[in-house]
């Protein structure tokens, strides 16, 4: 199958990670955005639609925080994964992880079951339930935890540390405000067991800084942790930030 001429997407991965996607990634990424497309002009999915943008907002985006930390045979959650972002990205470019895709959106899940037949793409779940609900059924399930711009820094944490096996990552995709949030939040890292391990800061990706967060779980989670969602929030270092 011939590769569609685009805008020179690939050339951001290039320069933004040190490599160029293999031409099977460049069918998967151009199918996806194609479906993404048609998708969307039925129900709302992402308020970024142009080629362009899709393209550095939504799939350059969920990779970034690979130069941190390299992928290779992790099993993963994506908590609040939307339209599939970072998960379908992450098993485009990583085929070898497992991976499993929440969403409390059950027309998004849609979308992604969708995705995952007509990409092909084989050890990957999409479900449609809430992540405080699931944490306690699948304790310590999982190498790695990840989410991308999905609550405030204390609330999803709170969420997904119990997900996460003890010495496995938990990884937040955020955008310039990651330390406002650090602030706000107190010592909650602290009561979940969790320490800040590293910091990636990206100042030149063309579309404003982001920040990713990366945490280490060094004990079980604590019986009280998740807590309900709704009292999760209230309590949330947002409302004093």
């Amino acid at each position: 199958m011939k590769v569609p001429k685009l805008f020179n997407n690939w050339k951001i991965f290039e320069s933004n990670l040190g490599f160029a996607p293999s031409e099977t990634i460049k069918i998967k990424l151009d199918k996806y955005y194609k479906i993404l497309l048609a998708e969307n002009a039925k129900y709302n999915l992402t308020r970024i639609t142009s080629e362009k943008e899709v393209y550095e907002k939504h799939f350059l985006d969920s990779l970034l925080f690979t130069k941190e930390h390299k992928l290779s045979n992790e099993k993963i959650i994506d908590i609040g994964t939307g339209p599939g972002f970072p998960g379908i990205v992450l098993k485009i470019f990583f085929p070898e992880i497992e991976i499993t895709l929440i969403d409390s959106n059950n027309k998004k899940v849609n979308f992604l079951n969708i995705l995952i037949e007509k990409l092909n793409l084989k050890k990957i779940t999409a479900k449609h339930v809430r992540a405080e609900e699931l944490a306690r059924i699948e304790n310590e399930h999982y190498d790695i935890v990840i989410s991308r711009a999905v609550a405030y820094l204390d609330v999803i944490l709170e969420l997904g540390v119990r997900f996460t096996k003890i010495e496995g990552k938990v990884i937040l995709l955020k955008g310039p405000k990651a330390d406002e949030e650090i602030l706000n939040s107190k010592n909650i890292a602290e009561k979940l067991k969790v320490t800040l391990t590293a910091k990636q800061i990206l100042k030149d990706t063309g579309f404003g800084e982001r920040i990713n967060l990366f945490y280490t779980k060094t004990k079980s989670t604590p019986d009280l942790y998740p807590r309900e969602y709704a009292r999760i929030v209230k309590e949330s270092g947002k409302k004093h930030a």
